[in-house]
């Protein structure tokens, strides 16, 4: 294969003029989810269904478009990062999930990312996709290469991930040990998304989850919580994605165990807690779909629905083969989650009963993410920083007070999210927490104390807060017009 150009592969786009920059930013979007949709397309229908030769035809038009001004189009995946022609595309909250998959799909296959050449063709297009479906399989993927040079594809060349492994990417690696840490704590994340999405989806098909799956998602995240890496934690604030359904479980889970590390549970406790907290929505899949999503308020019998979840959820789990400490775990967790400190949740159970403790942690991590979600019929979801607050308040009756501490040790008093004014006048945004001072996490400046915009593409971060400031209030979303998804996926 002939190598690509480094300047491709670097993301250095200097030369490029402003406009054109935004443009092929744009168009390369545009070619992510295309390309996305191309294969969850693939993997549903045969090539000769309608639905995937309508997908094919709007990605080939979508690379036709790049190559109106460009000789080639070259998609590849560098340091977690995605460019088209050596332009980022930014990981906007729109694009997350679409993104993170990609990614995904080509690590599978040791990709570096793939070429396309002026002249490609549908039909070569069609067979490239064909064999990347294929090459699903280790031992396909291998000899990938070979494959597309048999299929007399002339036009596609992938681009195996050794080819990036080069002295011109260096510069893409932030020397910054923080930055390897978000950069980490985004793959684990949309990793857990992503296959968290399976386990749903397979367990409303089949009527049981995948235990053994569940807990291969939830390891990563317990390790990152025991390495004491708080980034993963900055990325439960994320919210306005298409996937936040299944992102939902994996917050829980993340701040499950976070808070169950604060208590001082062992390992072996907290993968368990973290895999009852990524199934404990599970019984879900048994409401129906227009019922989940109604924009207004529910009728008492969709209502009642709604409160049957846990104990749906449980029956669902007694359906797994054999008994272990896990299920048993899982299934209370599941039963419990919506049972409050005071007995004034559901189902409402007639006899004495105590809520377990992993059941407290999971309901107060439920209780806040879910009050920070996007709800059409409300105005706008509370900040994290407003949630916190509402817990901390009259509600916190409900909720074990031990736990209720653990979730301010896991968050800190400014959770992600917050966009926070301090006493020198600074504008900042809370990335994730700073568990040695619960006053100062890790932050993004967004303007200066002089009144300056720091511009987006070129970061100033508090790692954490210094001890120099001071924060005097939170700022509504109302006061200003800060994109904090995109921050704080970036």
């Amino acid at each position: 294969m002939t190598n690509l150009p480094p300047s491709r592969f670097s993301g250095n786009d200097e030369l490029r003029d402003p406009g054109d920059s935004q443009r092929l930013s744009d168009l390369g979007a545009a070619l992510l989810i295309r390309f996305s949709a191309m294969l969850r397309t693939a993997r549903t229908y045969d090539a000769t269904n309608q639905a995937f030769q309508r997908q094919l035809q709007d990605l080939h038009g979508a690379i036709a478009q790049i190559h109106d001004t460009e000789d080639e189009v070259a998609l590849v995946a560098v340091a977690d990062y995605l460019y088209v022609n050596g332009v980022r595309i930014r990981a906007q909250a729109a694009l997350l999930t679409v993104y993170h998959s990609l990614m995904t799909e080509f690590e599978r296959r040791s990709l570096g990312g793939v070429r396309l050449l002026h002249g490609v063709s549908g039909a070569e297009l069609e067979r490239f996709i064909q064999l990347f479906i294929a090459a699903e399989d280790p031992m396909l993927a291998e000899r990938f290469s070979e494959a597309i040079a048999e299929a007399s594809i002339e036009h596609i060349m992938p681009v195996p991930a050794s080819e990036l492994e080069n002295p011109d990417l260096k510069d893409l690696d932030d020397p910054l040990e923080k930055a390897s840490e978000r950069r980490r704590a985004k793959r684990v994340f949309w990793r857990a998304v992503l296959g968290t999405k399976k386990v749903l989806l397979r367990a409303k098909q089949n009527g049981r989850p995948d235990l053994r799956h569940a807990k291969r998602l939830v390891q990563p995240l317990v390790d990152s919580v025991m390495k004491h890496e708080y980034s993963i934690v900055g990325l439960t604030a994320l919210k306005d994605h298409d996937e936040y359904t299944y992102a939902h479980c994996v917050n829980v889970a993340i701040l499950s165990v976070s808070m169950g590390q604060v208590l001082g549970l062992s390992r072996q406790t907290l993968a368990d807690l973290g895999v009852a907290a990524l199934l404990h929505d599970i019984g879900k899949v048994s409401v129906p779909g227009e019922v989940l999503r109604k924009p207004t308020a529910l009728t008492p019998d969709e209502w009642q629905m709604m409160r049957r979840h846990p104990i749906e959820g449980t029956k669902m789990l007694t359906r797994m083969p054999g008994l272990s400490a896990l299920t048993l775990d899982s299934m209370r967790v599941c039963l419990e989650h919506h049972m409050n400190f005071d007995r004034t949740g559901y189902p409402d159970v007639e006899m004495e009963w105590g809520q377990a403790t992993l059941s407290r942690i999971v309901a107060l991590s439920d209780c806040f993410d879910a009050i920070t979600a996007h709800r059409a019929y409300h105005r706008r979801p509370r900040t994290s920083f407003e949630a916190l607050q509402y817990l901390l308040g009259p509600t916190r009756i409900q909720f074990d007070p031990a736990v209720l501490w653990a979730l301010v040790r896991t968050l800190g008093l400014y959770p992600a999210g917050s966009v926070m004014q301090t006493e020198s006048g600074v504008i900042a945004l809370a990335m994730s927490p700073n568990p040695t001072d619960l006053r100062r996490p890790t932050s993004r400046v967004l303007v200066r104390a002089d009144g300056s915009v720091v511009p987006e593409d070129v970061p100033e971060m508090w790692e954490p807060m210094p001890a120099s400031e001071t924060v005097v209030r939170v700022l509504k979303p109302e006061e200003h017009a800060i994109n904090t998804g995109n921050l704080l996926a970036a």
